[in-house]
């Protein structure tokens, strides 16, 4: 009888505890389906506080206002990273420039810039030393069409197009940085040369500016006054400089056709250029032999600025440069277009490109884009006589000033010196030119340059 009522009582306690676990479970479940909720908001407002730590925060300012780039997200998302510079030394310590970069680095706390100055003419063979060796810089300055065409610059086309401002660019800023087409840099600045000349040794012998080869000499000869000291022009052994004579006078060193290039030292024109301008030197003697250095610039600023030479040729650089260490002479200095019987003259200027196989390509062409912005590029000009690339800032007052008048306007005209894009037929063209002063034949110097300069030019193509 015992054993007939316990069997009951073991399955009500079965029963009951069996429901009282499909209750718990039902709770438990909810519980869980709350916990995950809660789970999934958690891990989503976690993503989102990644994603924000990671995306840098945008600065609070109108950057266009102040003539700067346009903040960049996509460079300030970039982890931390090191851009190594080379510049020109009497680019890089200048003070525009210097505060380009450091603010770049205050907007972009995660870049950090650091600086190298190089003499401009060791620029390139630094630049493909350091390519070769498999450790190029992340930003260089020289020739971009010339690194371009040489293999040492990375094309940056796209960057480019997604900046989207090439229209505000003067045609011959876009020439420096741009070979067959393809982009590899932005310009940094942008120059050619023109005639300066001491007003008051010229009003002394009721003397104007030359206009054409002929005049160029007769008044070189006639403002001399060798008896006191004084020459009529001082000529540079550049053949940067000398290629703005040829493209006045219209002769060509340099030709294309189909891809295939060409040189014409022997050409009638040309030969005729290099002989008005060297016979000032070694026939007329109303012009001293340009010194045997590399660096071509100094000796004709330091003999004009000193009053030893009545006239020189250079750019806008060198007004700068005579105000600032001639000041006593620079209400003397007057500029007219070069003498030549068409207009224009040679294109200077440099630009800034990124050297092949460089890690930092988006980084360093936001760099570029800062040091040239307007902000900067008209304290360039004003601070260091570097002109800016862009159409429209020559609307500045700046520009008012009547010395610049022939700059503005030769500058329309102004051609690249491409030979520079050979660097073999470069250096036996530049040879020949050094040669003559020296007292080497003209027509014997040029052509054994153009033997030199087309072999070059035919292994170049078949490589």
């Amino acid at each position: 009888m015992k054993k007939i009522l316990f069997l009951p009582m073991i399955l009500l306690l079965v029963l009951l505890f069996a429901a009282c676990s499909g209750s718990d479970n039902e709770v438990n479940s909810g519980n869980d389906d709350q916990n995950n909720d809660q789970n999934n908001d958690q891990e989503q407002n976690n993503d989102e506080e990644q994603n924000n730590e990671q995306s840098a925060d945008v600065p609070d300012r109108d950057f266009a206002a102040e003539g700067l780039p346009e903040y960049n997200q996509a460079i300030g998302d970039l982890e931390e990273t090191t851009l190594e510079v080379w510049m020109a030394a009497d680019y890089i310590d200048e003070a525009p420039v210097q505060d380009a970069i450091a603010e770049f680095m205050e907007v972009y706390p995660n870049i950090n810039v650091e600086t190298a100055g190089h003499t401009w003419g060791d620029m390139q063979d630094q630049v493909r030393l350091a390519v070769n060796g498999g450790a190029p810089p992340d930003l260089a300055h020289f020739h971009a069409f010339s690194m371009g065409n040489q293999g040492l610059a990375e094309p940056v086309d796209d960057l480019w197009e997604e900046w989207g401002a090439e229209e505000e660019f003067l045609p011959g800023a876009v020439d420096n940085v741009t070979w067959e087409g393809t982009k590899y840099g932005v310009p940094i600045d942008i120059n050619t040369t023109f005639y300066l000349y001491n007003t008051e040794m010229f009003e002394e012998k009721n003397l104007s500016p030359p206009t054409t080869l002929e005049e160029f000499t007769e008044v070189s000869i006639e403002v001399a006054d060798l008896d006191q000291g004084r020459y009529g022009f001082v000529p540079a052994a550049s053949t940067w400089g000398l290629h703005g004579w040829m493209v006045s006078e219209g002769a060509e060193i340099l030709t294309e056709e189909d891809g295939e290039w060409s040189t014409n030292f022997t050409d009638e024109k040309v030969l005729d250029v290099v002989k008005t301008y060297t016979d000032i030197a070694t026939e007329h003697k109303v012009g001293p032999l340009p010194p045997a250095q590399a660096r071509q610039s100094d000796h004709p600023v330091a003999m004009f600025g000193n009053e030893r030479a009545a006239a020189i040729i250079s750019g806008p650089f060198d007004i700068s440069r005579i105000e600032n260490e001639f000041p006593e002479m620079f209400d003397k200095v007057g500029t007219a277009l070069l003498p030549g019987s068409g207009k224009g003259s040679v294109a200077g200027g440099g630009s800034m490109f990124v050297p092949k196989d460089s890690e930092n390509r988006e980084a360093s062409f936001e760099l570029m884009k800062w040091i040239i912005s307007d902000k900067y590029a008209i304290r360039m000009a004003d601070e260091m006589g570097r002109h800016p690339v862009k159409a429209h800032m020559y609307e500045n007052e700046l520009y008012a000033d009547p010395l610049l008048e022939p700059f503005i306007e030769t500058l329309q005209h102004a051609e690249q010196y491409y030979l520079e894009a050979f660097p073999e037929a470069n250096s036996a063209y530049s040879d020949a030119f050094r040669n003559v002063f020296d007292g080497a034949d003209i027509e014997e110097a040029f052509t054994e340059a153009q033997e030199k300069a087309e072999e070059a030019l035919a292994r170049s193509s078949n490589e």
